[in-house]
């Protein structure tokens, strides 16, 4: 039997259309909230890796410029120990009067890499052996300071550009004989 009751409320026909749309709108709703945090979450990731390269180029840099002092401080060190004993064989040879000699070392020591320039001063300050002949007869002080003439130790100057000046005293039993002069190209590896 049929419920044909005239006073009882019956649904309306469109009832089920509303509730669809509703559900449609907060599907919607629901995406477009989403695809905001996806949008979002992807530019704060976007950002927290150029923060990272930004750090990582930032601290090659920093590890870059470490190495690079530490290779200089170590041929510092090297270039000093080196000047010792060619100062005492070329003081030996001085000593004679033997500068045919003192070139011959000075034209065997330039063959090793990085090594630019060989000069020897005698005490009055003029070169008598270099590696580039042009030098020889010229004051010391057209390839290095004057103050190397009066120095009574080994001394390794940095130029800046990666040329390192290394002066040493050569001395006789109770005078200056002269002065070493070595010019050296610090090879930095690529990094």
């Amino acid at each position: 039997m049929a419920d044909i009751n005239p006073y009882k409320k019956h649904e309306p026909l469109d009832q089920e259309p509303k509730t669809s749309a509703k559900a449609n709108k907060n599907i919607l709703i629901t995406i477009g909230i989403a695809l905001v945090l996806l949008i979002a979450l992807w530019v704060w990731k976007n950002i927290e890796i150029k923060n990272i390269r930004s750090k990582a180029a930032s601290d090659y840099l920093s590890l870059k410029e470490q190495a690079t002092k530490s290779i200089v401080a170590s041929r510092e060190e090297q270039l000093k120990l080196l000047a010792k004993p060619y100062v005492w064989a070329v003081r030996t040879e001085m000593m004679k009067g033997n500068i045919n000699q003192v070139n011959l070392y000075a034209l065997d020591m330039i063959k090793e890499e990085n090594l630019l320039r060989i000069s020897i001063a005698n005490d009055s300050g003029i070169i008598v052996s270099s590696t580039n002949k042009k030098d020889e007869g010229q004051p010391f002080t057209s390839i290095a300071e004057a103050a190397a003439l009066t120095n009574n130790n080994t001394s390794v100057a940095n130029t800046g550009d990666s040329i390192l000046i290394v002066t040493s005293p050569i001395m006789g039993f109770n005078k200056r004989l002269g002065t070493l002069f070595i010019k050296y190209a610090v090879k930095l590896p690529e990094l």
